[in-house]
């Protein structure tokens, strides 16, 4: 899993006991929301954290073909504030590395054919998480 540097905005407890949450961060110049458990983090702390996502099943064209104006972003839901519409450049294979702007994912083994390198694609994370790193 990637490591980013966050800084940890808000907390909104879905099971405080549980510790269930969903944590507002901050990464370069922007703001997103995801889901985390255990949720162990403090409002106001740096901490360097593991992004990671429930993925939303899009066909490979649709993966391939939705992202022509060859953006690096992520755009939020209106309906859920941890689902993410999501743009970027594959930049690595083996595994896959998917640069979205602020963020980078791991997207697994979806292909070992290097010639995806450099290409532009669209998916959706229907549910964004993050969990501190394991050296943290």
């Amino acid at each position: 899993m990637i490591s980013h540097k966050v800084r940890i905005k808000k907390i909104d407890w879905i099971d405080k006991d549980g510790r269930e949450a969903e944590v507002c961060f901050e990464v370069g110049l922007r703001q997103y929301w995801a889901f985390c458990h255990p949720c162990l983090f403090h409002e106001g702390e740096e901490r360097q954290v593991g992004l990671d996502f429930l993925y939303s099943e899009e066909t490979w064209e649709a993966m391939f073909s939705n992202n022509m104006n060859e953006e690096m972003k992520m755009t939020p839901s209106s309906h859920d504030r941890t689902r993410y519409e999501c743009y970027g450049k594959i930049i690595q294979i083996n595994p896959v590395i998917v640069d979205c702007g602020e963020i980078k994912f791991e997207f697994g083994e979806m292909t070992h054919d290097d010639k995806v390198i450099g290409a532009w694609i669209y998916f959706t994370a229907s549910r964004l998480d993050i969990s501190p790193t394991s050296n943290d």
